[in-house]
């Protein structure tokens, strides 16, 4: 068991679980979204703002988190 893959994997979990519930409960908060949606457009730039700041870091704390309890 690695303590730093336990700590980022959770810190990773955490951060995307919270981007989720703000993006549900308060979307103006993100203000890097507004720039991604006049960049790229409005739906892309939004689902790029999506995988990038709430799916990535769900995925990468998972995989933080499945190599530390191997």
């Amino acid at each position: 068991m690695i303590w730093s893959d336990i700590v980022i994997g959770s810190l990773a979990i955490l951060y995307g679980a919270f981007t989720l519930v703000m993006r549900i409960k308060k979307p103006s908060a993100f203000a890097k979204l507004e720039a991604m949606k006049e960049r790229f457009g409005e739906k892309p730039g939004y689902w790029i703002h999506v995988v990038f700041y709430s799916l990535l870091p769900l995925v990468v704390g998972g995989v933080f988190l499945h190599r530390a309890f191997q």
